[in-house]
């Protein structure tokens, strides 16, 4: 369930960095750490220090396993990562993202952008262990919640209320600027490539 946003590129690139130019793959990693790291700032500050509603709090009663809201969890599961991720079937792999790891912060990041009346009440005696349903013994529980939350923000990634929200606000420099790096470091290992001959970097 957490919600991230990627930046995508060709893995044979950050491999050949990896093993024959860690310099520049060096170079590589700071700058797009430079260009990240404002926008998971920027997310962490869109969290509020107290739970949009008494009931989702830290120590209230958790219902049916639902995440209690914590500022602390919200805030220190927000980051980015400039290790590569796993490779698409075209070939693609993930350069680096920001994430938002904690259950809590992907509720509050996403809750009601597939359904704007919250999830479908079937009430607290119903059997069953779907987390798709809420078995509340309110049946408009879905749609309150939703209610007290702040209105989703659309990005190029897609919507929501802390990274897609930073995304958003960045106006895609940090996607730029992202591009621009990993273009950048991959010229200079082509570059490099025609005046020497590369050893496997140990």
């Amino acid at each position: 369930m957490p919600a991230k946003v990627e930046i995508k590129g060709v893995k044979q690139t950050r491999k050949a960095l990896r093993q024959f130019a860690p310099d520049l793959n060096k170079e590589l990693n700071t700058e797009l750490k430079r260009a990240l790291a404002p926008i998971a700032k920027k997310a962490r500050g869109y969290a509020p220090a107290n739970s949009p509603m008494s009931g989702w709090s830290k120590g209230s009663p958790v219902e049916g396993g639902f995440p209690a809201y914590s500022f602390a969890v919200i805030k220190s599961g927000i980051g980015f990562s400039t290790k590569p991720g796993k490779t698409t079937r075209s070939g693609f792999t993930s350069n680096a993202k920001i994430f938002n790891r904690s259950y809590a912060g992907a509720i509050y990041e996403v809750a009601g952008r597939k359904n704007e009346q919250g999830q479908p009440w079937v009430g607290s005696k119903a059997g069953g262990a779907s987390k798709k349903v809420s078995r509340s013994v309110n049946p408009r529980a879905g749609a309150q919640f939703i209610e007290n939350l702040p209105e989703l923000v659309n990005s190029s990634k897609g919507r929501g209320r802390l990274i897609y929200r930073a995304w958003a606000a960045d106006q895609g420099k940090a996607n730029g600027a992202a591009i621009k790096a990993i273009d950048t470091a991959e010229r200079a290992f082509l570059q490099r490539a025609k005046s020497e001959t590369f050893r496997r970097a140990s």
